[in-house]
């Protein structure tokens, strides 16, 4: 038996079926790549949320723990030696801090602002009541804002 080139052994592939299979497979492979840059860039943002939540707990407990005084800071006083609530109204850190004024290593994309506001909670009148506010913006942007109450039970 001769073989001619019409033959099933002789047949091959046409650039129409070629140029049709490469664009099948690269439609797929880049719908799975994109699904891998997804995840990759996306990864480290639960810690950044999770770091700006613990900056924003260690601040509020820092400032709640202090005496009652709705005042500003005295002349020459710093964080290292703020002594009430009042001290702290104003603050803003960039990089965060611990509460010896003292920059932590790692954590110097984060900014912190703390408001101190009078404001009345549950029939505590604003003269006895102080609203914390402790704002942290994180590297990627984006805050994360946390509140508390200091009332004056001395």
């Amino acid at each position: 038996m001769k073989r001619t080139p019409c033959s099933f052994f002789a047949r091959g592939v046409t650039l129409i079926e070629l140029i049709a299979a490469i664009v099948i497979i690269g439609v797929g492979l880049a719908g799975v790549l994109a699904v891998f840059v997804r995840n990759t860039s996306a990864s480290a943002d639960p810690m950044i949320w999770h770091q700006a939540t613990a900056i924003a707990e260690a601040y509020l407990e820092e400032v709640l723990s202090k005496n009652f005084d709705p005042n500003g800071p005295e002349a020459g006083e710093t964080r290292a030696t703020y002594d009430d609530v009042g001290d702290y109204n104003g603050l803003t850190n960039v990089g965060a801090r611990d509460q010896t004024d003292i920059p932590i290593n790692g954590l110097e994309g984060y900014t912190v602002q703390v408001t101190v506001t009078p404001a009345a909670l549950n029939g505590i009148g604003v003269a006895d009541s102080l609203r914390v506010e402790v704002k942290v913006t994180s590297p990627v942007g984006g805050d994360i804002v946390i509140s508390g109450y200091r009332t004056n039970y001395n």
